[in-house]
Order: C-alpha cells, then sequence, then structure tokens
C-alpha cells in the first residue's frame, strides 16, 4: 500500500471543510438531524417503561459515548449531558448521539419492529429479519471495513485500507478548524477522558476551566488513522474520476444511514448533508467516500418540497461530488 493520504495538501483540507461547514449551516439538516434525535429518544423512554428501566439510564446506555469504541471520539459528550445535546447541541454532537445509538441500538430497533411502534420507525417484517440475524451484536453492522465494500457483489479485494503506523503533523486536529465550534461539553469530555487516563500533557488549567494546550485536540481523524490500498477497485475508480480520496468509502455514512432510512422522516439528500457535515471536517472522509457508501440507500429519499428532491440519490462517480452537494444543497437553501 502507497501512502496515498499524503497527498491531501492543506488546500484541500481547507476544501473539505467549507463544503463541511455549507452543510452544517444548513437550517434544515439541522432541522432533521434533531427531529432524528427526539424520535430516537422517545422509542428510548418508550423502551425504559417497557422494561421498567429507569429512562436516564436507558438514554445513557444507548446513547452516551460508552456505546461506541474509544477512537470515536470526535463530537462525545459526558453521558449525563445527552439530553441537553438533543436539545441544544450542535450537529456534531447530535450525530455522534446517533452513531452510539448505532453502535448500541440493536435490541431496542428490534423490540421497536416486533411490536410495531409505527410511531417511531417503518416497520415491516423484512427489516426485523434482517436485524434479527444479527442476534449475537448489539451494534448494527456496517457494510463497509477495511476489507470489504460490498457495495457491488461480490465484495471486492484486496483490502480497502490499513491503520496508519506513525502520525502526520499536518492531519492533527487544531481546535480553530472544528466546526460547529466545540461546545463546553466536548470539552469536558475530554478533559475527563484525559484525567481518567492520567494524562496531563494536553491540557492546562486556565482559570474556571480547562483549555487545549497547543489548540491541538485529541480527537483522530479518518486522514490520519488510515492508508488507503491504491490497489483497491474503489479507490482506482475514484482516482481515475478525480474524486478526492481521504480513506476511501465511508463505513460510517453506511452506519447512519441504515439508523436514518429507518425513521418515516428520511431524506436522502438531508442525510447526506449530515454525513459530509459530521466526517469532512475532521476530516474522516470525503463526499465522493460518504456517497459511494450512500448507494445502496438510492430509494425512496425524496422530500415533497420541489420535484428534484423527489428524484432517488442520482449521483454517479463522473460527477465531481463536491459540486453534487451543492447543487443538491441549493434545493434546501430556504
Amino acid at each position: 500500500m502507497r501512502k496515498a493520504n499524503m497527498r491531501i495538501d492543506l488546500g484541500e483540507l481547507r476544501k473539505l471543510r467549507r463544503i463541511s461547514k455549507q452543510c452544517a449551516d444548513n437550517k434544515k439538516t439541522q432541522e432533521y438531524v434533531r427531529d432524528v434525535c427526539y424520535k430516537i429518544r422517545a422509542m428510548l423512554i418508550d423502551y425504559a417503561h417497557f422494561t421498567n428501566i429507569p429512562k436516564n439510564k436507558v438514554l445513557e446506555k444507548y446513547l452516551g459515548h460508552h456505546a461506541s469504541p474509544k477512537h470515536y471520539n470526535t463530537g462525545q459528550i459526558p453521558t449525563r449531558y445527552v439530553n441537553e445535546a438533543i436539545e441544544n447541541g450542535n450537529m456534531r454532537e447530535r450525530l455522534m448521539l446517533i452513531v452510539n445509538f448505532c453502535m448500541s441500538g440493536r435490541s431496542v430497533i428490534l423490540w421497536a419492529v416486533k411490536n410495531k411502534k409505527h410511531k417511531y420507525i417503518k416497520s415491516c417484517y423484512r427489516c426485523y429479519r434482517c436485524y434479527r440475524c444479527y442476534h449475537k451484536r448489539t451494534s448494527l453492522p456496517s457494510r463497509i471495513t477495511a476489507y470489504n465494500v460490498p457495495i457491488l457483489r461480490p465484495p471486492l479485494r484486496p483490502p480497502l485500507r490499513r491503520p496508519r503506523v506513525k502520525k502526520v503533523r499536518k492531519y492533527l486536529i487544531n481546535i480553530k478548524d472544528v466546526y460547529p465550534k466545540i461546545s463546553a461539553r466536548e470539552l469536558l469530555y475530554i478533559r475527563e477522558q484525559e484525567q481518567e487516563q492520567g494524562i496531563v500533557r494536553g491540557m492546562v488549567r486556565g482559570g474556571a476551566k480547562y483549555v487545549i494546550k497547543n489548540n491541538i485536540l485529541p480527537w483522530i481523524s479518518g486522514l490520519q488513522y488510515w492508508v488507503v490500498n491504491e490497489k483497491n477497485p474503489y479507490i482506482k475508480l475514484m482516482r481515475h474520476y478525480k474524486q478526492m480520496v481521504v480513506s476511501g468509502p465511508s463505513g460510517n455514512t453506511d452506519l447512519i444511514l441504515s439508523i436514518l432510512r429507518l425513521f418515516d422522516n428520511f431524506n436522502i439528500d438531508l442525510a447526506i448533508f449530515a454525513c459530509v457535515s459530521h466526517l469532512c471536517n475532521a476530516p474522516h472522509h470525503s463526499p465522493c467516500e460518504i456517497l459511494l457508501a450512500a448507494i445502496p440507500y438510492r430509494e425512496g429519499g425524496g422530500n415533497s418540497e420541489s420535484s428534484e428532491s423527489h428524484e432517488c440519490h442520482d449521483w454517479t462517480i463522473e460527477e465531481d461530488a463536491f459540486k453534487y452537494v451543492k447543487r443538491k444543497l441549493k434545493v434546501y437553501r430556504k
């Protein structure tokens, strides 16, 4: 594998962060993500009543940071602030709650589908069978991993990516580059994690609060973590059509969309904007890598506000992914 990610320069990083900001600032996307969080919370509260477990414990279990691996740290907050983030959190915090639910909520989804909780999700027997087959898991499985991208059948080889051995200094995440602006809850989570691990070098005392030393966050981006395999067919395809490569087709996008699709307000365009907002700032992925992962979700993503939005996710690899996202954003500008 060649270190193709090293080709990402500062100009391309700025380009990624601009498109992320444009999606994060879109009001309809903000409302969409907020409404999904409301639906998940309502479902969890109903599940708490059904199981006779205190609702706060249920919310913390399925939405808290303990549900995800340690390296899923972008946008995490202390579990006691879950409700506060649902009500007033930024896009990154709310999407991280959704990711945490992806990582832990399989049993709740099974319960909701089996008991026909139509007010929360679009219930169908096919959906129930699909999730039941992962009975030994707590998380929803992403179909995209470092070793498997089964958008096409059979899955293509060789592997998509491998972990980077050494950190690249220019890929460290500066707090000044983070958008939306990092919240007090996110800073508190960072402080508590540093204290829990006995690490004090990353933070200094600043009056009544802690501040980040040298403005460098402990978050690990996909660009920092992964090295793509230039021999993988998807990487070759992206190179051929001059699409930006960060870390290959996005497993997190597949994971997030698998949850968003369950609800009756699913909109493929807004879902893609949410993923671009969440994954292109650090960055973890490029817009092309997000759009590739969204291909299986093309059906039924329309919104009644315009004739164009009734179309399914209509992107193809030949179209520049940045231009596609910007074109779609214009439909939802007002």
